[in-house]
């Protein structure tokens, strides 16, 4: 018989030895930590049940090896766990992508773990320890998801001792950039990472960067390299209660654009007082607006779906030639048009201090324009 054959099959199991393998999983409060979390015994017969369900056995060949099913199964129970009791969940380590654990609460939620590719890049300085975890780029911007460790225990105080509840870490980087240009990218509103704390040690967040700015074609693959130097949890600015770490934690890592995933539509449309959308871009985690305006003051931009929905701006940049380019947040993926209204704030000098230089007040906005766009 041959050895390799026989040595497979030999691993192999059936449902009976899945249950078994499922039923002699201990679960133990103490190890945990779970002081304040009440586990039962019927949350541990349901996580098994469930995690069970979600292995796919191929009845007729029986070809799972069990070392692979193992490791399924402990992919499922973690997000089992998180279904079925989601204060259990937040005390498990991390398995996989931190942006499937923090997408939907992020500033800019979208559905970031369905493209990332998995780094877990690390590096420790000065008794911090930081995962570059994930990574993704669509061609318009990059997203970056990290994990913070600390030995000493992160603190969060503000008008007193108030709990660990700060989304996000500051961090300060001395450079970000990409290895086919020699200009900076330029990084999303949020400063800092955008994310939360699972627990008093431990941080995890995302970074987002424009690729605008290079003023270059993309390519399919790049490198990307960051170094970060310090990392704050604020109280309030140049406060000596802030929270600081120096060090250095530099990366270098490939990153791979996917373009298929973004729609570029021309528009094209132009108003009789000089303002018009040139394109819009549509991704999973943006939309980005161009348009030109008539001279180059400041105008402001709103965008409205279908379902009369405002989405959240996220930020702008004014170019050359009087363009600019506006970011907003991701779209409901039932969205099929958009509605661009390009205004300017209407003030009223206000009557009692006419004198005064902030005696004007916003009375409403001055439409300069209003267009509704299909993206289908």
């Amino acid at each position: 018989m041959d050895a390799t054959k026989d040595s497979c099959t030999s691993e192999l199991i059936n449902e009976k030895e899945l249950l078994e393998i499922l039923n002699n999983v201990n679960i133990l409060e103490e190890e945990l930590e779970l002081d304040d979390i009440e586990v039962t015994s019927k949350d541990i017969k349901e996580i098994k049940k469930q995690v069970f369900k979600n292995i796919k056995i191929n009845k007729k060949q029986n070809t799972i090896i069990k070392r692979i099913t193992i490791a399924a199964a402990s992919i499922s129970f973690v997000f089992t766990v998180g279904a079925i009791n989601p204060a259990l969940a937040e005390k498990l380590p991390i398995i996989g992508s931190i942006f499937k654990v923090i997408e939907k609460n992020v500033e800019s939620p979208a559905d970031y773990s369905k493209y990332a590719a998995s780094l877990n890049e690390v590096v420790s300085d000065n008794g911090i320890k930081v995962t570059l975890s994930d990574i993704l780029c669509d061609g318009e911007g990059l997203y970056v998801a990290y994990k913070v460790e600390s030995k000493e225990s992160f603190k969060y105080e503000l008008n007193g001792n108030e709990p660990l509840d700060s989304d996000q870490l500051l961090e300060n980087e001395a450079y970000h950039k990409v290895n086919f240009s020699d200009n900076e990218l330029v990084m999303g509103k949020v400063s800092g990472l955008d994310g939360k704390f699972i627990d008093e040690h431990t941080f995890i967040g995302m970074k987002k960067y424009y690729l605008n700015s290079l003023g270059k074609e993309i390519p399919d693959n790049f490198d990307f390299e960051v170094k970060i130097t310090s990392l704050t949890i604020p109280v309030f600015y140049n406060n000596p209660k802030n929270q600081i770490f120096n060090g250095n934690w530099a990366f270098k890592v490939p990153v791979k654009v996917d373009k298929s995933i973004s729609k570029n539509i021309d528009i094209n449309y132009k108003t009789d007082n000089g303002f018009s959308i040139d394109s819009i871009k549509v991704t999973p985690f943006s939309v980005v607006i161009n348009s030109t305006n008539p001279d180059n003051e400041h105008y402001n931009m709103k965008v409205i779906d279908d379902k009369n929905r405002n989405l959240k701006p996220d930020s702008g940049r004014s170019l050359d030639g009087n363009k600019k380019i506006n970011y907003f947040g991701a779209l409901s993926k039932d969205c099929k048009s958009l509605r661009v209204i390009i205004y300017k704030d209407k003030l009223e000098q206000k009557e009692t201090i006419k004198n005064s230089d902030d005696g004007y007040e916003e009375v409403g906005d001055s439409i300069l324009l209003d267009k509704t766009i299909s993206i289908e």
